[in-house]
């Protein structure tokens, strides 16, 4: 498949597309990032006290989680995100908006895309049969969930922003410049994305499954990417899953507490393995629905 408008996407990567420099640049995002939410982490316990502090870490790593330790977990990736800036300014001498394509497109497309592929997404959780019934979240009242979306959109656009910004904007644009005839662009980051979504503590023998599924969500949005030349698609397409999964229909555990509804499983259930079918067609569902409401 050709993408004819990519390649003004990945322009401003040409200049600094060696293979060492983006394998760098790669791992600095991360040591950045860690090494920036250690520090944060370290001022906050001399203010608060270490009695706070373990209270903000019981808070954030109970198996049914409170809207405030979701709020933080999502927010945890801004750090990534100032690292992947300092990388693009300092490692490639370019500026950070360049991993966003046209601002006009950024924001058109991820809102046209968000609106569509949300609602669609919200509409089949609905409706779609299932085995378990959903119940009611008990620490979250519909008023506070209301209170709360303001602060909750926001953080879910900071995580699914920094995501989108390294895997599809970073990673895409460095390998697409340095290997412009060949699909590495697309691959390398989709695996390595669905490998970040690799979690055997928390899934258990559900492991490969939920990585599966974001390396093939991840494809997707590498498509979208390449078909519009900027990341609004894609970040589109991330915050509309992420607005289903995290502020609707959620599993129970840390990533459950800003949702309206849960599904009374763990992720390490065995019986999300015979849920993963319908998930796997949503998300083809809703990467057609985005290229429709695109027209790409």
């Amino acid at each position: 498949m050709r993408y004819k408008s990519h390649k003004f996407y990945y322009a401003s990567a040409r200049g600094t597309a060696e293979l060492w420099r983006t394998a760098a640049g790669a791992v600095l995002i991360f040591i950045a990032g860690m090494a920036l939410y250690q520090l944060t982490f370290a001022l906050v316990s001399n203010l608060i006290g270490p009695e706070a502090t373990q209270a903000l870490v019981d808070n954030t790593t109970l198996a049914k989680a409170s809207p405030f330790a979701t709020l933080y977990i999502l927010c945890a990736f801004g750090f990534f995100a100032i690292g992947l800036a300092m990388v693009t300014q300092s490692l490639h001498n370019r500026s950070p908006a360049t991993l966003f394509g046209p601002a006009a497109a950024v924001v058109s497309d991820a809102l046209r895309v968000t609106l569509v592929v949300g609602a669609l997404f919200v509409l089949l959780a609905l409706i779609l049969p299932r085995d378990v019934e959903m119940i009611r979240n008990a620490e979250l009242t519909r008023r506070a969930w209301i209170a709360l979306l303001p602060v909750s959109l926001a953080a879910i656009l900071l995580q699914a922003g920094t995501e989108e910004l390294i895997f599809r904007g970073y990673l895409q644009q460095q390998l697409a410049a340095r290997f412009p005839r060949l699909p590495l662009w697309m691959i390398l980051p989709s695996v390595l994305f669905g490998l970040a979504h690799l979690s055997p503590a928390a899934a258990g023998a559900n492991a490969p499954w939920f990585a599966l599924w974001a390396t093939a969500f991840a494809f997707a949005a590498a498509d979208l990417t390449a078909r519009t030349a900027s990341i609004g698609a894609a970040l589109g397409f991330h915050i509309a899953n992420n607005i289903a999964a995290i502020l609707f229909i959620s599993l129970e555990g840390a990533g459950s507490g800003l949702a309206l509804y849960h599904l009374p499983l763990g992720m390490d259930d065995p019986r999300i393995a015979g849920m993963m079918l319908p998930e796997f067609a949503m998300l083809f569902v809703g990467w057609l629905a985005a290229r429709l409401a695109l027209k790409v």
